[in-house]
């Protein structure tokens, strides 16, 4: 029997990496945009909180409040 691979289990060390890897190809994205294109079974809540641990090592910035907020890789510009 074969089971379909799933990303509900990602390793954090993983989801770090494809949350940094979206963000260098989609700047200024948000929470949702991010969770879309990385894989909608993993909740929401969970690519939040490692949005937020990701702001609070510096490795990225965000700007606005609560579902206005964008996501930046540290040390990028926007328009």
């Amino acid at each position: 029997m074969t089971v379909p691979t799933t990303l509900t289990r990602v390793e954090p060390h993983r989801l770090r990496a494809l949350i940094l890897e979206d963000l260098s190809r989609y700047p200024g994205a948000s929470s949702t945009e991010v969770n879309r294109r990385i894989g909608v079974e993993i909740s929401t809540k969970t690519i939040k909180r490692m949005l937020d641990d990701l702001a609070d090592d510096g490795q990225i910035r965000h700007e606005g409040e609560r579902r206005w907020r964008r996501y930046w890789l540290a040390g990028t510009r926007h328009p």
